[in-house]
């Protein structure tokens, strides 16, 4: 009897199989990866494991606050933020159209009156009882320095920092070697009223004071003060922008002192080594000691010589703490070891003796 196709062992294995196959295919193109990788360990050998790193859920990347910077996309470095848009600065009649405020029509270009005048229509009359103005405020030049409109400084300017400033003065640090900071960060109005002042070269204080509000008061508890900064007067010897000295002096070394002092080196025939630097033995500015001493004497003639050397001297034997100005004179002389005449020293020897 032949066997029909449909009652063949052999076809009906290979059928169940190939169903089998198919519904374990369906499952796992429908399924989750953990589902899928759990029913492929159930029929086949060799699958490799499951790990966080290729099945970690994702999470979408979060737009920073604030910007327009596209959110970074994973394996790739975050786009950079756009520069921020410059602040716009309007002038209030500007923004509410109301042209006429200062024009003669709200299409004509003609103004209503002069500036300042017609400036202080709105702005308090910044020059009444000031002693130095400004020359473009004095003259009504207003739009040299601020745009009538609108600007991206503020304050309306047309340029920002000192770049204003040497649209009409000349670069104070051009030619000084050593250059006063604020000056250098372009902070001009620190020390100046962009307007009007009653203090000199427009400053917005007293020399003195413009100085305090930055550097220390070199006098504080001092009992003796160097004449010019008592007066306030920290230009005769600083200049305010740049210098070509240290310390922004407007001249080096003695030369300076010899501004105001008499030069009595001129016509010396010996002088003390020290003497090219008044400032290593005296305080530019005060000191507790008269003569404005950095050191009482002889603790400052022993900065340079050793005591221990000048008692190797005859002269100096037993002379305790006698002050070396006794004998010596501490700038020049006629002798070598800058002795002063013997007249002088006899002197000053009464003038110290008990009981005098």
């Amino acid at each position: 009897m032949k066997t029909s196709k449909y009652h063949n062992p052999t076809g009906r294995l290979c059928w169940r199989v190939a169903a089998a196959g198919a519904f374990v295919l369906l499952l796992i193109c429908g399924c989750s990866s953990i589902s899928q990788h759990k029913y492929l360990t159930i029929f086949f050998d060799g699958v490799p494991r499951l790990t966080g790193a290729t099945n970690n859920t994702v999470a979408a990347p979060v737009r920073p606050s604030g910007t327009n910077a596209a959110p970074a996309q994973p394996g790739f470095a975050a786009a950079p933020a756009p520069p921020p848009q410059p602040t716009t600065f309007y002038h209030p009649p500007f923004t509410r159209h109301q042209c006429a405020e200062c024009h003669e029509s709200s299409t004509g270009q003609g103004l209503r009156g002069k500036p300042p005048e017609l400036c202080f229509n709105c702005h308090k009359d910044f020059l009444a009882g000031q002693k130095f103005k400004h020359q473009p405020v004095e003259s009504g030049d207003c739009t040299s320095c601020h745009d009538p409109h609108q600007s991206d400084i503020k304050h309306l300017l047309v340029k920002k920092g000192n770049d204003l400033c040497l649209n009409c003065h000349d670069d104070p640090l051009a030619e000084g070697k050593f250059k006063h900071q604020a000056v250098e960060g372009g902070l001009c109005l620190d020390c100046h009223a962009p307007h009007a002042t009653n203090f000199k070269a427009i400053l917005r204080k007293s020399v003195k004071d413009t100085c305090l509000d930055c550097h220390d008061d070199p006098t504080a508890n001092k009992k003796f003060v160097h004449q010019p900064v008592e007066d306030g007067d920290c230009t005769a010897c600083h200049a305010p922008h740049a210098g070509v000295d240290k310390n922004l002096l407007v001249k080096g070394g003695a030369a300076l002192c010899w501004v105001c002092h008499d030069n009595f080196l001129s016509k010396a025939k010996f002088k003390h080594d020290a003497v090219d630097d008044c400032t290593a033995c005296h305080n530019p500015h005060a000191s507790n000691l008269d003569k404005l001493l950095v050191k009482q004497v002889p603790a400052l003639c022993q900065d340079c010589h050793d005591p221990k050397d000048l008692q190797k001297d005859k002269g100096h034997q037993g002379m305790g703490n006698t002050s070396c100005l006794q004998c010596h004179d501490p700038h020049v002389g006629l002798d070598a070891n800058l002795l002063k005449p013997r007249k002088d020293v006899a002197g000053a020897k009464k003038d110290s003796a008990p009981g005098s």
